[in-house]
């Protein structure tokens, strides 16, 4: 063991001990920086798909008829009636499918999605740093890409 430590000293110079606490600061400020910085917020999203009864409920305004290609910003939920499905792809691609009888919403300037009633499917680009999902039993924090909720 202490010829390896030796050979390490020799071959990294310094002391072993201070060559990798330095190692391992790097990597961690590289993974803070490149996680944050992967993190794109949730800014808008497009109806890609629409399966018989699904509304957009915007603040302050009637609910009204979704149709494919309209936008949805924060503030505005997406309700989907019975036998009815949708589908949200936000601008990072991350691909949010509902099923019936359910309300969706996501907050501004965050990767905070709100499932108030239903069910959700939901694929996240890789590197896109994740989401959280809200229920009314339970807040949960994705890591992974893909997920479903209810």
């Amino acid at each position: 063991m202490t010829n390896i430590l030796a050979s390490m000293k020799e071959l990294f110079g310094g002391t072993v001990r201070t060559r990798f606490i330095a190692v391992a600061s790097a990597f961690t400020c590289l993974t803070a920086v490149a996680t944050s910085a992967s993190a794109t917020q949730l800014k808008e999203a497009r109806v890609t798909q629409v399966v018989n009864d699904v509304k957009l409920l915007a603040e302050q305004a009637a609910p009204r008829p979704a149709t494919v290609s309209d936008p949805v910003r924060p503030g505005t939920a997406v309700r989907t009636g019975t036998e009815s499905r949708s589908e949200l792809t936000f601008t990072d691609l991350t691909i949010t499918r509902l099923g019936a009888n359910t309300i969706f919403s996501f907050n501004e300037g965050t990767r905070e999605m709100n499932l108030i009633n239903g069910a959700i499917l939901f694929q996240l680009p890789k590197g896109s740093g994740g989401a959280t999902i809200k229920t009314a039993a339970v807040t949960a924090a994705i890591t992974g890409t893909t997920g479903i909720g209810e």
